[in-house]
């Protein structure tokens, strides 16, 4: 089942009343959801087990599957199980056992983010990025010469990467930064790419942008790319895919200037 992603009050009734009539919880960290029980006024006098993305499948092998004769519930610390979060293994082996199971409604971060940018069709759903690396390069450029809008999660820690590197890449497509969704300090963000500045990075952020068509492809010169303000390794790699000059050269290169 969903928790509330900022704001306590969209927890559902029906999602109270689930909590009220569990016997056993298992969730992603036994302190945020007690913590969450206590805000709802509801007993913490029942079996709370961790099971987050790191021991979700040892817990799995080995859980003793008369539990399940109980009133049984899952939940994430925020948002929905199963999107950036575990809950699809737990699925699975209900599935596989012939074990009953619901999925309730409730709050989710992409999909508030989407309708709040007021882009139109169909998404595409990428998560979290690698940190760095060929692996974060390689599915960024899958991420924004994707057909459909696409749709991804970021820290405070990698959000200024992430917007540098779509400067330097998309400075003409149009893109939405939600920050902080359902929370005090919630901001929504809407324009070209080269126009956005990040005045506080704090709080999770969720980043949709706009389709790739022909008009808003790459289109930075060499110059152009030299102006940016990007760590020296990131403008060292976009300048030697659009100079005839090793990778060396440019290097050494910048560092005289």
């Amino acid at each position: 089942m969903p928790t509330p992603i900022g704001n306590l009050l969209d927890i559902s009734k029906r999602a109270i009343n689930v909590l009220k009539q569990s016997d056993i919880v298992f969730c992603e960290d036994t302190r945020v959801t007690k913590k969450l029980f206590q805000l709802l006024d509801i007993d913490i006098n029942r079996s709370f087990y961790s099971m987050h993305s790191h021991n979700e499948k040892s817990v799995l092998a080995n859980i003793d599957i008369s539990i399940f004769n109980k009133n049984v519930v899952y939940l994430s610390d925020a948002g929905m199980p199963g999107i950036s979060d575990p809950a699809s293994q737990l699925i699975q082996f209900c599935q596989k056992h012939n074990i009953e199971y619901d999925v309730l409604p409730g709050a989710n971060a992409l999909l508030n983010a989407f309708v709040a940018s007021g882009f139109s069709g169909e998404f595409t759903f990428f998560g979290f990025l690698p940190h760095k690396g060929a692996q974060r390069e390689k599915k960024l450029k899958e991420v924004i010469t994707h057909d459909k809008i696409s749709i991804l999660y970021e820290s405070p820690h990698r959000i200024e990467k992430l917007l540098n590197e779509l400067k330097a890449t998309i400075p003409d497509r149009c893109v939405f930064f939600a920050k902080e969704l359902t929370k005090i300090h919630q901001t929504f963000i809407k324009d070209k790419v080269k126009n956005i500045n990040l005045a506080n990075i704090k709080g999770e952020w969720v980043v949709v942008i706009d389709k790739t068509t022909q008009n808003n492809m790459l289109t930075l010169t060499y110059d152009e790319i030299l102006s940016l303000k990007l760590p020296l390794k990131q403008k060292v790699k976009l300048l030697s895919k659009i100079s005839t000059k090793s990778s060396k050269e440019i290097y050494n290169e910048l560092l005289n200037l």
